[in-house]
Order: structure tokens, then sequence, then C-alpha cells
């Protein structure tokens, strides 16, 4: 609820905004035009002109033949706290079974993208990334004996002890060909296929309970070490300055990686709706559903037995779950000569129901901002 509140707060503010800009142009003797309904097709996106998704959703458009998009984008996830299912629990209740628990953890993402547009309804995808991970622990202060740096150490009570690590590398690439099957200009049907191949690391080290340079947990890896299929549909369509549109795919691991374990296949639908406030600029609105299966098979590195009774982090089975997002955005077009060629692009979102496997860290966050070139 108050996700929702901040946002009509957002879109009255714009809407204000939109207001006072048609006014100024009214009194400068600017005609505006809002009876567009967008029939013709756009160099940009291949159709539906402005009525590109949210920056979230990166299948939604096709590009005219000859035609490329450049894009770079940054992804920020912040997570907090921990939950077991759809509760949140303390710190305390996972020390019952572990002698840590998770307090934070970031996941940064850089990522570029390329579109070509072969034919007019084929555009073909290329995308790829680095990765940065941070996730800080706590211990349990209620003393005992703890194995440490490589041997057992007393800890008396009430001391209050944390570790932090961190870990960074290229992501796994993917490469994908999207197709238009409409011949409506102020829609788009799109189907897409895709491949992710394993270029990003599984054997990144860092800082454990073990000590410095050891294997690091599944969650601090770069990569899956899987190739995966990546099927996808996307349905879009432009009323005026209105738009909306829904998405559904998956992420299907297709073998076990060189260590022995496969990352859990992940299943997505989101759909959103848009509003184009001002000539070079759109706010919308997005739901999402995500589910991802449990890891299968094990790290025989991470499965190590004092991994195992301390760190949540290295069981399989606290992998997964489900997760309903709820996302605000803006999409900027910079209208000027040379400058006509490039988007802004903006989304953030929060959770608004998560039911994780075992024990997890809590998703709190999501921001994504991205700029696109087009030529």
């Amino acid at each position: 609820m108050k996700f929702l509140k901040i946002f009509l707060l957002f879109i009255c503010g714009i809407m204000a905004f939109r207001s006072y800009a048609q006014q100024e142009n009214t009194d400068q003797g600017i005609k505006i035009d809002n009876t567009n309904n967008d029939n013709s097709c756009s160099s940009f996106c291949g159709c539906a002109g402005n009525a590109q998704a949210p920056l979230g959703v990166m299948t939604d458009h096709i590009h005219t033949k000859g035609t490329w998009m450049l894009s770079y984008t940054y992804m920020n996830s912040m997570m907090s706290g921990n939950n077991v299912g759809a509760d949140k629990v303390s710190d305390n209740t996972v020390y019952k079974n572990y002698m840590m628990a998770p307090e934070t953890m970031s996941m940064q993402m850089h990522m570029l993208m390329a579109m070509y547009g072969v034919t007019d309804r084929l555009t073909v995808m290329a995308m790829g990334g680095y990765m940065v991970n941070n996730m800080s622990m706590n211990m349990d202060s209620k003393g005992g004996y703890m194995f440490m740096n490589g041997s057992w150490m007393y800890m008396p009570a009430g001391t209050n002890m944390g570790m932090q690590t961190t870990s960074s590398g290229i992501t796994d690439t993917k490469v994908s060909a999207l197709y238009n099957f409409s011949g409506i200009a102020a829609q788009r049907i799109i189907g897409s296929i895709g491949i992710s191949l394993p270029t990003g690391s599984i054997k990144e080290t860092g800082t454990t309970i073990l000590g410095d340079n050891q294997r690091l947990a599944y969650d601090m890896q770069t990569g899956t070490g899987s190739v995966s299929i990546d099927p996808d549909i996307t349905y879009a369509r432009k009323y005026g300055q209105f738009y909306w549109g829904a998405n559904a795919g998956a992420d299907v691991k297709l073998n076990y990686n060189s260590l022995g374990y496969k990352d859990g296949n992940v299943y997505h639908a989101t759909a959103w709706a848009g509003y184009q406030v001002l000539p070079f600029l759109s706010a919308t609105l997005r739901a999402e559903d995500v589910h991802a299966d449990v890891i299968s098979g094990v790290d025989p590195v991470v499965a190590n037995v004092i991994y195992q009774e301390n760190d949540p982090t290295t069981k399989t089975g606290n992998y997964g779950g489900t997760w309903m997002n709820v996302y605000a955005g803006l999409n900027f077009y910079l209208m000027k000569p040379v400058l006509e060629h490039f988007r802004i692009m903006a989304e953030y979102g929060m959770p608004v129901y998560q039911n994780l496997n075992g024990t997890q860290t809590a998703l709190k966050s999501t921001l994504l901002a991205g700029l696109q070139y087009s030529f």
C-alpha cells in the first residue's frame, strides 16, 4: 500500500507538470496533437511508436531492417533480513539451525545489449554483463565453539561478530532471436527464443567461515555453468497516449555444470500499463511474478559439512521460491537533433509477496536505470 501511495503521488505530480507544459505551449501558440493512435512504425522500436515496455522487459520490441540499438543497463537488487517461507524471521530463529545468519546482500549488474534488425520483423539480440555481489552475515553470540579460519575457536556469550564477503566477474551471455507476428502497427506480438551460454564463473572465492580464498556459496557466483534455453512471448498495444502489454517466459537449464549441480529453472510473467505524459516522457506501472526452482545436485566443495552446519547459503534447499513485485518506471525520449537517437529509462520495484524455499535473505528492492542508442 505504501508503494501504491507513492506511485499515485508520483503520477499526480507528472500530470500537474504535463498540464503546466501544455498551458505554456498553448500560450506560445504551439498546438499539441493528442489524437494520434500511432498507426505508423518507428525506426526505434519497429512499431507502436514510443510505446516501449518498461526497462525490466527487454524482449518487447524489434527494429526495422538494417537498424541497430545499443544499450547499457544498471541493476541493483538489495536484500536484507531473512524469510522462512513467506514469514520474516529473526537472526535468533536462524541460529536454531545455523551458526550464521545473512544480514544484507546486494547484487549489482552492468549489462550491455546489442540488437539488430535482420528484417522488418526479425531482430537478433546479444546481451552480457558484469556482476558485483556483496554479502554481510551475523554470527551467533550465545557462545560456544565455532570453526573459523581453519580451526575451532571458543566464542564467549555476547560476542558480537560478523563477516563480509564479495565477488565479481562477467555473467553468462545470452543470444536471442525475436520475431514480430503482428501486422498491425499499433500492436506487437513478439515471440523470441534465446540461448544462454555459461561464460560466468562458478568457482569464485572469498571470505567464508573456513577463512579467506575459499569457494563461495551458489548465490555469490557470477554464472551458472549451464547452458539454458530461454523461450519468451510478448504482447504490446498502444491506443492514443495509453499503452499496455504482457510478457511471459522461462530460463530452463539444460545440463548439470562441471561441478555437478544445476541452478533451478526460472519462470516469469509480467504485465504493465503506461501513459505518455508528454511527447518526450511516459510513466509505467508493472506487476511481475517470478518462480524459481531449487538447485539440483551440489558443489562438493560447498557441501562441506562445516559449511552446511554454519551457513544457510551453502544448502541447495535454501534456494528458489516465488516473488511478486511491483515497479514504477519512467521512459524519456530525447527529441533534439542527434539526441533523438537516445532514450533514458528507469524502474524501481519492491516485492509485495515472497515465499522462499527454506531460509533465505529477503528481497527488499530493485533499481534499474538504462541508456539506449539507436541508429
